[in-house]
This record gives C-alpha cells, sequence and structure tokens, in this order.
C-alpha cells in the first residue's frame, strides 16, 4: 500500500458523520489522534513537505496540549492556528507558565478592551454633543423687546438699555486692550539689563608665602606645590522702577511727593537678582597664553546641559591650576538667547542695519523692507523683485518670499562670546591688597509687562471672576427671555381683548398658514410646484433637459470604478 494513502487514511476524519455533542471544555472525540500515532517535531519526517501538505485547516495531525485542546473544542481557536501554535512551541522549547494567559486569551483580551474603548469614546462623543445641545439651546440675547418701557412702571428699562450701551463700550475697549497686549506679547520683545561680573583669583604654597627661617633645612618635602584659583561671579543688577519709588514716598511722606525737612535723600539700592549667573550664558571657555595650550590642564570649559533646571543654575565659576608665574587668560562667554539669535553677515546687516536678530525678526524686516520700497509684483503679491542689496544676498532676480526663511540660513552666524581679558597675579605685592576686575556685560531679560501680563490672565481670582461673570449673563438671559415670553402673552391677550372676532380671525388664518407649511401643502390659489406633479408628453419629466441628465447620470456610472 502506498504510504501516503496509510498516512492521509491515518489522519483523515469522517465527512458524512456530523460531530457528537458535547459539553463546553470537552475533547472531540473525532479530532483526537489514535493512540501512538503522534508526530515529534524532533522526527525528520515532521520537516518533509507531506507533513506541510496535510497540514489543513480541518486535520489535526499533533497531540495538542491541553489548553489548546481546550480552546479548540470551545470555538476559540481554529485547529490549523492551533497546530501552528503547538509546533512553535516545541520548536522554541517554550512552556506555557501557570496563570498566562495563552495567544487566543490575550487577543480576545485586546479585543475586549478595544470594544470597551470604543464604547468610552462613544459615550464621551455623546456627552459632548448633548453638552453642545445644551449650549445651543441656552438664551443669549439680553436685549428687552421693543415697547416692554410703556408697560414697566418707573424708568428701570432705560437704566438698563444705559448700562447695555456702557457694557458695550466696556467690552470693546477691553478687547482691544487685550488684543494689543497679545500682539506686543507675542513679538518677544525684551530688554537689556546690566550684568556685572568680577574676577578674582587667590594663590597657595607660592614661594613667598612659605616662612622658612633657616635655609639650611629647606627641602623638596617642606616646598608645597604652588597653586591658584579663579573665581568668576556675575549678579544681575536690578533696580526699582521709579513710578513705584514715587509711591513708596506718597506712601511714606504726607502725599505730595515732598521730602521732609532735616530727613537724608535715601539712596536706590539694588534689587536682589532675579536670575542666576549661569542663567545667561550656555558655554564658558578659558583660553590660555600660547605656551600653556597644548596642555590637557589647561583645557577648561564648561556648557550648559540642554535639560537644566533653574534650581541648577549657579552664581559663580571657579577652577584651581598649579603655576608659580603670573598669566594672561581670556575668559569666553557665549550667552544663551531664548528664542536664538545670530550674527547677520556684511551683506544681511547693511540691508538691514542691524547687526543681531532672531530668524523670525529678519523676516518681519525683510517684509517691511520689501514694502517700504515697493518690491512686491502687481499680479503675484508673493513674488519679490530684487533689488540690488536682495540680490547681492539671495542671487537672484526675484524670489518668492516663502522661500526667504530657508534662503537666509547661511547669512546668520553664530553670536560671538563675550570676551573679558585677565591676568592671573601670583606675587606678593598685588595679594597685600587684592582688587577684583569688574566687567558690565549687556544681557538680555524677559519684559516685565510680560510676567505681568501672566501673572494677571493665570491668576485662578481672576478666572473665578470671568466664570461669576459668565453665570451672571446666563441669568440675565433667562429673565430676559422671561421677559420676552410675559411681553407676547401680555400683547396676545391684549389684542383679545380689544378685538376679539377680528383677533381670532387673524389668529386662525396664522395657524392655517404654519400648518400648510409645515405638511408642506399649497394654500388655495398656489400653484407653485404644480408643473413637476404633472405626466405624459407636455410634463416636465418629458423635456429635452430631463432626458440629457438621465444620460448623463447613467453615462456616470457606466463609467465608475469598479464596474
Amino acid at each position: 500500500m502506498n504510504p501516503q494513502m496509510q498516512s492521509y487514511r491515518q489522519y483523515a476524519q469522517p465527512q458524512a458523520r456530523a460531530p457528537a455533542p458535547r459539553r463546553p471544555g470537552e475533547c472531540d472525540p473525532s479530532t483526537s489522534p489514535a493512540p501512538g500515532t503522534s508526530i515529534s517535531i524532533a522526527d525528520p519526517s515532521v520537516q518533509t513537505e507531506e507533513f506541510w501538505k496535510n497540514l489543513s485547516a480541518d486535520r489535526i495531525p499533533l497531540k495538542l496540549d491541553l489548553d489548546l485542546r481546550r480552546l479548540v473544542d470551545t470555538g476559540q481557536t481554529a485547529p490549523f492556528s492551533a497546530c501552528i501554535e503547538q509546533i512553535l512551541r516545541r520548536e522554541r522549547n517554550l512552556q506555557v507558565e501557570p496563570g498566562q494567559a495563552p495567544p487566543a486569551h490575550h487577543a480576545q483580551q485586546q479585543h475586549i478592551q478595544q470594544l470597551a474603548n470604543q464604547q468610552l469614546q462613544q459615550r464621551n462623543a455623546a456627552m459632548e454633543h448633548q453638552a453642545a445641545q445644551r449650549r445651543a439651546r441656552k438664551p443669549t440675547d439680553r436685549t428687552l423687546p421693543e415697547g416692554i418701557e410703556d408697560l414697566v412702571i418707573g424708568d428701570g428699562v432705560q437704566q438698563y438699555n444705559k448700562l447695555r450701551e456702557l457694557e458695550k463700550r466696556l467690552d470693546a475697549t477691553m478687547m482691544r486692550k487685550k488684543l494689543e497686549i497679545q500682539d506686543t506679547m507675542s513679538r518677544h520683545r525684551k530688554r537689556e539689563k546690566t550684568m556685572r561680573i568680577w574676577i578674582s583669583n587667590t594663590c597657595s604654597e607660592q614661594p613667598w608665602q612659605m616662612n622658612h627661617n633657616d635655609e639650611e633645612s629647606i627641602t623638596f618635602d617642606s616646598l608645597g606645590e604652588p597653586k591658584y584659583r579663579v573665581k568668576i561671579q556675575g549678579r544681575l543688577l536690578e533696580w526699582p522702577d521709579s513710578d513705584s519709588e514715587d509711591e513708596d514716598e506718597d506712601e511714606d511722606g504726607d502725599g505730595n511727593g515732598k521730602e521732609k525737612e532735616g530727613e537724608p535723600k535715601k539712596s536706590k539700592e539694588p534689587l536682589p537678582p532675579s536670575r542666576p549667573f549661569s542663567f545667561f550664558f550656555k558655554a564658558l571657555r578659558v583660553e590660555f597664553e600660547d605656551a600653556f595650550m597644548g596642555d590637557p590642564n589647561y583645557n577648561i570649559s564648561w556648557k550648559k546641559p540642554p535639560n537644566q533646571t533653574p534650581e541648577q543654575d549657579v552664581d559663580y565659576f571657579s577652577f584651581q591650576r598649579k603655576a608659580d608665574e603670573n598669566m594672561n587668560i581670556t575668559i569666553c562667554l557665549t550667552r544663551d538667547e531664548q528664542p536664538e539669535r545670530f550674527k547677520l553677515s556684511p551683506a544681511l546687516a547693511d540691508t538691514l542695519d542691524m547687526t543681531e536678530a532672531d530668524r523670525a525678526e529678519v523676516v518681519m524686516c525683510l517684509w517691511d523692507y520689501v514694502k517700504h520700497f515697493g518690491l512686491q509684483e502687481d499680479d503675484e503679491r508673493r513674488t519679490i523683485r530684487c533689488d540690488d542689496n536682495l540680490r547681492e544676498l539671495f542671487g537672484v532676480d526675484t524670489i518668492f518670499f516663502p522661500q526667504i526663511p530657508e534662503r537666509i540660513l547661511p547669512h546668520l552666524l553664530p553670536l560671538d562670546p563675550v570676551r573679558l581679558p585677565f591676568t592671573i597675579r601670583l606675587d606678593k605685592e598685588f595679594h597685600d591688597n587684592p582688587e577684583p576686575t569688574i566687567y558690565d556685560v549687556d544681557v538680555t531679560v524677559e519684559d516685565p509687562v510680560r510676567a505681568l501680563y501672566l501673572k494677571m490672565t493665570q491668576n485662578p481670582q481672576h478666572q473665578a471672576q470671568l466664570r461669576q461673570i459668565a453665570d451672571l449673563d446666563d441669568q440675565l438671559a433667562v429673565l430676559v427671555q422671561a421677559i420676552h415670553h410675559s411681553k407676547a402673552r401680555h400683547d396676545f391677550f391684549s389684542g383679545m381683548a380689544k378685538d376679539p372676532v377680528g383677533f381670532c380671525k387673524k389668529w386662525l388664518a396664522s395657524q392655517k398658514k404654519d400648518l400648510s407649511v409645515i405638511l408642506g401643502e399649497a394654500e388655495k390659489g398656489d400653484f407653485s410646484g404644480m408643473e413637476f406633479a404633472k405626466g405624459g408628453t407636455d410634463g416636465v419629466w418629458n423635456s429635452d433637459v430631463v432626458r440629457e441628465a438621465v444620460r448623463y447620470r447613467l453615462a456616470k456610472q457606466d463609467t465608475a470604478p469598479g464596474r
């Protein structure tokens, strides 16, 4: 007998016999292999082509693990998938640990989680839709109906209308001021302040510092290594504003701003610095004389980490080296500008008449330059005709303005570092009365108006006041709506009391017209739309226009993709 046929009969199942009913979790006897006929993965015959041909969706040629067999019997996993999982387990020597969910259970859990997420999203969308509907139905009109002043005793309506006009002017003024402040804040305007830097050095173990009474007892062990320490300290000079100072003087004095006799004039004292020294710089490098340039011990530099927190900023830097002679150094400080500022190339600096700027400022100045000299094309306003200065910058006769932010990159150079020369003094004459070297460096700080604006807008009390005003507006709109309804009822009953018969006729006619509009029925004498209800050869549906439209529709369906 053909061994392939024998193998087929061994694993084949009856085709016409229906599976016997069984309880969930119970193994199907028809899918259980005969005793002693399970195929091991270690058997070379498993890797043959006949095995993979016999492996189909309705045959289970392997003895499955208990968990896989249970999944197959309950219908959670297909037999073919269970066989593949069993093969992968045996090839990789994987065992399902107790309490670990099989892949089918994991997929089922993912499917359930996805359904739950979809239901949650649908529920949130429904709640948002309901909230939007409630907001749409919420009354917003706060204008009293016309003629209400004739029904109200007193001048309450006139006073209310005056308050409404005043509120409109106040809202318009506040909105204009708010937009102006936002426009000013969006330009990132900064102010320049003075950073005072003190550079000093101390020394130790210098020969003139050693006290040797007996010259014969001097040895190399008794002499220490001469050292020096350089300290670079900076502080931002901040002075109180003149306005606040005048207010303080008015409060302390008699209110007229004059000083009292016999009292000395108060001197201005600087405020404590708002930012430490390292906040304004992102790199520090010390350059020594040419004789020390090749020595790695004299390579001193510092770079600010990219994610440095404000708590990590320091007020001074210091370093220590060995030396016994005076030397000259240069301290190079690289400013940390946000947004980053650049040094402009000579051609761009001559065009804009400025030496430093950020990218947004350069683009805005170029736009002002184009508008001032009228270099826009008449047909395409975004196309710029380059004059001699712009032609030197971009090298073309015309340029598309949206390309300018990319074309100016070669003309934006890194800022030159702040160079502070200093002489390290190690002689006795200097250290008898040491004096530090002082420099004043200009740095940019945030505009204090911006901080005040953010403090005002982000103040929780301000937000609570805005919510309170919004609640009062809602309550006022509800009251005005109730006044509208009361005014309508008053007009209805007043008209009915004056002329009951005529009023009822007018009311019935109005109701009849509204009903005909709702039902879509034509009133008596209204024949609009009747031509579309007429058929036959003389009807509108037999005209050339309708035939052409039908022919176009059918032709469009025939040429549609997938037909």
